[in-house]
């Protein structure tokens, strides 16, 4: 199995934004976080230091106290920026050969497959690598250095998953985003229709109960996904 080298940042030195950091390495301490809710902060900077900065718990016990303290601020730092949709990246392979990856040039072409994928592999940080992987995928080298690009045919998450672990944090962040306001503008289109219909036209108790059902569930599918999105820079 292919593996892809991170290129954007050398793992033993401190990241300094938040593309300097990998996705499967944010998912990681994301899950440290969870299933350690009552952890001392001591515990989880260690944790933090660990992974984005490649250290292990003798060197960080060895770091002097200004020093410690300046790290971990400067990587709690980095997580407060706005990350925009980036619909182009490029990554570099252990054979040393670049890939260009790029986003779904046209979603209104979407596959019922890439959609339900989605829907699953976005309701849980752990599974966003897998996300990533319907996002993005291989551009043709035709399309290198071109604004307009075609990417390759869909064909499951098995093989490019594991490489979008390796994926700039900020531009799978960014893609999450993007995601989420697409939903809610969707969202809240449907909610507007259906209120609508049911002030003009004369809808029977079960029609109008039903009606009522479905936008209790995309009520709830927005708060989902406002949670899902908020929820997991919350914990850093």
């Amino acid at each position: 199995m292919l593996c892809w080298l991170y290129s954007m940042n050398d793992k033993n030195n401190t990241p300094n934004n938040i593309n300097d950091i990998r996705l499967g390495d944010y998912q990681k301490y994301y899950s440290i976080i969870k299933a350690n809710e009552d952890a001392s902060d001591e515990f989880l900077e260690t944790k933090l230091l660990e992974i984005f900065c490649g250290l292990n718990y003798t060197q960080i016990k060895e770091l002097p106290v200004d020093l410690f303290q300046n790290m971990t601020s400067q990587i709690y730092n980095i997580f407060d920026v706005k990350c925009p949709l980036t619909r182009r990246f490029s990554m570099i392979g252990t054979d040393n050969v670049e890939v260009e990856f790029g986003f779904i040039p046209n979603l209104d072409k979407i596959t019922m497959g890439e959609y339900i994928d989605l829907n699953n592999y976005f309701e849980e940080m752990d599974t966003l690598h897998k996300a990533m992987a319907v996002l993005f995928r291989p551009i043709h080298k035709s399309y290198k250095n071109r604004e307009k690009y075609k990417i390759s045919s869909y064909e499951g998450t098995e093989f490019f998953s594991n490489v979008m672990k390796d994926m700039p944090l900020g531009i799978a962040l960014g893609a999450k985003v993007f995601f989420y306001r697409l939903g809610t503008k969707l969202s809240k289109a449907i909610l507007n229709s259906s209120r609508l219909l049911m002030e003009e036209e004369t809808l029977s108790e079960e029609e109008s109960n039903l009606l009522m059902r479905n936008i209790d569930g995309i009520k709830n599918f927005t708060r989902l996904q406002e949670e899902m999105l908020y929820g997991s820079t919350k914990l850093l």
